[in-house]
């Protein structure tokens, strides 16, 4: 009789997955990575996606309430649209732009899963989704040439998030990044900017 070895039961598995996590949790907390700022926060009721304008640093939000926009070099709420007569491809996860994003059409990362945004930018920083202790997940900001797994090549690595995750990414110009989870939107800003 032949036995069929489960390798997800096995020592070596467990071994791996020990070392993973071993990994992952020295990697040390930080509010900002170097060169970057936390800027804040926005509570958004019913959170759904967001995304970010190409040209610019605004941010789309689409909420259960409608859309709003957040200019986040301002780090303001600059305006509202609380109708639901608006085209969202969920499927695509692209929104028609309002205001001052009219006629443009917005990638979006989604509360459900899926996102189109950028997990680095130009400058070669990353941000990683880890789940060491899931449901909970991390996400850990890496700079230039780093990996959080990769022992040896992690020492600048900072876990900048640790909770109920929704989505995450970089604006288009990399100058900003987001993060969304149930509280709302959590945003940092890069301490030199990049060119758009």
């Amino acid at each position: 009789m032949e036995v069929i070895m489960d390798y997800f039961k096995s020592e070596a598995f467990e071994k791996h997955r020990k070392n993973i996590y071993n990994k992952l949790e020295q990697i040390p907390y930080a509010e900002s990575p170097d060169g970057w700022t936390f800027k804040g926060n926005f509570s958004i009721g019913g959170l759904e996606y967001f995304g970010f304008d190409e040209s610019s640093d605004l941010l789309l939000v689409v909420s259960s309430n409608g859309r709003g926009i957040i200019d986040l070099a301002k780090a303001e709420k600059i305006t509202r649209d609380y109708t639901d007569n608006f085209e969202l491809d969920e499927t695509l996860l692209i929104c028609e732009g309002f205001d001052v994003l009219k006629d443009k059409s917005i990638k979006l990362a989604g509360k459900y899963g899926g996102s189109i945004l950028p997990i680095s930018n130009s400058f070669g920083d990353c941000l990683q989704k880890v789940s060491p202790l899931y449901p909970c997940e991390d996400v850990i900001y890496q700079p230039a040439f780093e990996n959080c797994l990769i022992e040896g090549h992690n020492k600048n690595c900072v876990r900048i998030y640790r909770g109920f995750l929704y989505c995450f990414g970089f604006s288009f110009s990399g100058n900003y990044f987001v993060i969304a989870d149930d509280s709302g939107i959590l945003f940092w800003e890069r301490n030199y900017h990049l060119k758009v």
